[in-house]
């Protein structure tokens, strides 16, 4: 994940600023004709706070796969059950502070330990329901970070790590899962702007808001009824589902739901294998 997102920083920069004349490298390209919002109006700063976020998505993303490649690695010793199994997700469970719950999975599909006990109620619940579960069971690969509705109650962003023995037999997976708004809110909670601008989180293909300042949006899709009368709202969602990176224009409600109000918004991508994910930036520019 480390180079890759250096990668997507640098890409981003060059899409956004290498334009000259009729040459307009990718986001440019494809972006909005209104020429009072872009790179070019709108200055450096705007961008480089919105990649440094990025990269500190990333950054805090790593060290969960990190704690994850940990936890499986443990497990290879202990097994999957047991008081030495339970220990190792206990110690999982610190890996950030927006974790909801861990627990191992057998190559059966079936909940072997949970942590903390208070979810215990799921010990035997089988997940090969749950796609990205069977995928990895099925794969004996790692696959990414996946935005589900859990067997647990609430939403969340889970990630199953694979888990073999010592002789490299498959014994099932390790799985940590965390609560998104959580998590963005404080990851982002430095680079966040002032006012009616701002930063959010949202899936890539229905648009469903994983983070907002505004709690009210929360969970929210392209099909919810808040977002109807804003077409140029659904426009961006839709050019977001399909284009990793970019900037364009669109009216919507200011933070305290009182006006319409004109905003602009540049984009990025969480480079993850499971749900894709865009981290955005709005300005308002009335």
């Amino acid at each position: 994940m480390k180079k890759s997102k250096r990668i997507l920083l640098l890409g981003l920069l060059s899409a956004m600023f290498m334009a000259s004349g009729a040459m307009v490298i990718v986001c440019a390209a494809s972006a909005t004709n209104d020429a009072t919002f872009g790179p070019q109006t709108t200055g450096g700063e705007p961008l480089w706070r919105l990649l440094s976020a990025a990269d500190a998505v990333n950054s805090n993303l790593s060290r969960i796969e990190d704690a994850l490649v940990g936890a499986s690695i443990g497990l290879s010793e202990t097994g999957l059950e047991g008081r030495k199994a339970r220990q190792v997700l206990s110690n999982l469970t610190n890996a950030d502070p927006a974790v909801i719950d861990c627990i191992t999975v057998g190559a059966d599909g079936t909940v072997l330990e949970v942590e903390p006990a208070s979810f215990e109620s799921i010990k035997g619940d089988n997940l090969l329901w749950q796609k990205h579960v069977n995928d990895t069971i099925n794969a004996k690969l790692y696959s990414g970070f996946y935005f589900i509705k859990s067997v647990e109650g609430p939403y969340g962003i889970d990630s199953e790590m694979p888990v073999f023995d010592v002789n490299g037999t498959f014994l099932g997976t390790v799985s940590l899962m965390f609560n998104g708004s959580q998590f963005f809110e404080r990851v982002l909670a430095p680079f966040q702007p002032l006012g009616d601008s701002k930063m959010w989180v949202s899936k890539a293909d229905d648009g469903t808001i994983l983070y907002e300042t505004d709690p009210s949006q929360i969970l929210l899709n392209k099909s919810s009824s808040l977002y109807r009368d804003f077409p140029t709202l659904l426009e961006l969602m839709d050019r977001m589902s399909v284009e990793r990176t970019g900037y364009d224009t669109y009216e919507f409600l200011d933070q305290s739901h009182d006006e319409i109000i004109k905003k602009g918004c540049y984009w990025t991508t969480i480079p993850n294998q499971g749900t894709e994910m865009r981290l955005a930036f709005t300005l308002a520019i009335d």
